[in-house]
């Protein structure tokens, strides 16, 4: 932690779980005097209090609670515009377009609820018609309940009425890989970082003039970025604010999807070619490994060494190789997910020595 922090920085823990010393675990037994004999080496304690009440996690959720907790209540267009857009290929995002009046919606509240908890890896979203009028015009929606199935941003599915029998079907059929359960719109407590990427100031080498970058960011799958002369391609995305990066998803057919990319942060000038082959980057990420197949295409959601991207202006991807080995190299969807970092603006119990905590 020490040569993590900068000087200037604070260290803060939550200190869990505190209790006597036993051989159960993991999570092992910590205590304060644990702490303070790890960290006073480097590091100044200025602050330390217990968890209050308010503040813990609440315990013995019923099923139907747990149910609402799994679906997304949509509260803007945007919001439903960006759910829908930033999914990967094959993650099924269902949609319930529902009134508050409707007593068929009422009626099939339940299942819906009892679904999101069993297919986890399946996104679940609420649209009531009266609020996001924009969105139920735009989707056609001319009754209540109807649900609208989605995958890459394409309407894949819908049904009409609370056939209870025929929205399990539907769930079934296009549910998509169980193993991509992160690959909805947020991934874990991290969320999809489109918002934050500053689109404008997007650069591309070696890019197709045919099948550009900001394709990839888009919402119609058809739409997909494409090497020029060979097979690299170098990828410039910015920020417009500091953000922690925690993964990725990306998606190609199985002959031209990348193979494997290095990585770098916060570069003061664009990649070359020459530099991608000879500088040391943040990482390598081999994805010939991780990736899962779905008709032509092949998707993968990728973790990052989390602790070496805490403070991201921008990243630079450089693709070297596809899996087959073919003369272009194709990116088809690519989602960034992380936290934009939020300085506190309370300091007054954090005043800084060298290090603190």
């Amino acid at each position: 932690m020490s040569d993590l922090v900068s000087k200037g920085g604070h260290l803060v823990c939550l200190m869990f779980p505190l209790r006597e010393a036993d051989e159960k675990g993991p999570p092992y037994a910590l205590s304060v005097e644990v702490y303070h004999e790890l960290l006073s080496p480097n590091f100044k304690q200025i602050f330390i209090r217990d968890v209050q009440e308010s503040e813990k996690p609440k315990v013995g959720i019923n099923r139907d609670d747990y149910g609402a907790q799994k679906i997304s209540s949509m509260a803007t267009d945007a919001q439903f515009n960006e759910t829908i857009s930033t999914a990967a290929p094959t993650q099924l995002v269902v949609a319930d377009f529902t009134a508050t009046w409707c007593g068929p919606c009422k009626a099939i509240k339940p299942l819906y609820a009892e679904l999101a908890s069993k297919y986890k890896h399946v996104t679940f979203v609420t649209v009531d018609i009266d609020q996001l009028k924009e969105t139920a015009a735009k989707n056609s929606i001319q009754s209540v309940p109807t649900f609208h199935f989605y995958k890459g941003g394409e309407l894949v599915a819908s049904m009409k009425g609370a056939d209870p029998r025929q929205l399990q079907t539907l769930v079934e059929q296009h549910q998509g890989p169980k193993n991509e359960s992160s690959a909805g719109p947020s991934v874990g407590p991290h969320g999809n970082l489109a918002q934050f990427i500053d689109t404008r100031q997007i650069e591309c080498l070696n890019q197709s003039d045919d099948h550009t970058v900001g394709s990839i960011f888009g919402t119609d799958a058809k739409q997909f970025l494409e090497s020029d002369v060979d097979e690299q391609i170098i990828l410039v995305i910015p920020f417009n604010q500091v953000v922690k990066l925690h993964s990725l998803i990306i998606s190609g057919p199985k002959d031209k999807a990348p193979k494997s990319i290095k990585t770098y942060i916060n570069r003061a000038t664009t990649l070359s070619f020459e530099e991608g082959d000879s500088i040391e980057p943040i990482e390598v990420l081999d994805l010939s490994a991780v990736y899962t197949a779905e008709g032509d295409l092949v998707s993968a959601t990728v973790p990052l060494r989390f602790v070496k991207y805490q403070s991201v202006s921008s990243i630079t991807l450089f693709v070297g190789q596809n899996l087959g080995g073919e003369e272009t190299t194709v990116i088809n969807k690519l989602a960034l997910f992380g936290s934009p970092v939020e300085v506190t603006k309370n300091l007054a119990e954090l005043k800084k020595d060298d290090h603190q905590h």
